[in-house]
């Protein structure tokens, strides 16, 4: 009997780092560095993205098995002796949950806001 794959929503919320590793790795199998530097290409208001917390985040997603290793690309631009990783099938799942949860918080943030402007404008 095959056991049955855990709750996506199990999951939430992701850490914003894990969200974002969780983003790349959705549009194909890179290794931490280009994880790194797509990160910080894309959002070059946050801070630096350090190694160590990468790597310790891409670890977590690997146990939770969000993540799993992946072969290096047969490309002659790659290069095969750093580590590649790929999202899984639950990976994917808990993507799309997460995404439909920040959906939902800012349409919450929309709301919230327009309320208060009105309050703001009565007299």
């Amino acid at each position: 009997m095959r056991a049955s794959s855990p709750d996506p929503h199990s999951f939430l919320p992701l850490h914003p780092l894990e969200l974002r590793v969780l983003l790349i790795l959705a549009e194909g199998t890179a290794h931490g560095y280009s994880v790194v530097k797509e990160i910080e290409a894309r959002e070059r208001h946050l801070p630096r993205v350090y190694p160590a917390n990468l790597y310790r985040r891409i670890r977590d997603l690997l146990r939770k098995g969000l993540l799993e290793d992946a072969e290096a690309p047969d490309r002659p631009d790659i290069d095969a002796r750093r580590r590649y990783f790929r999202i899984t099938e639950l990976g994917q799942a808990v993507l799309r949950a997460e995404v439909a949860r920040m959906k939902g918080l800012l349409s919450e943030a929309k709301t919230a806001t327009l309320l208060l402007e009105r309050l703001r404008a009565r007299p």
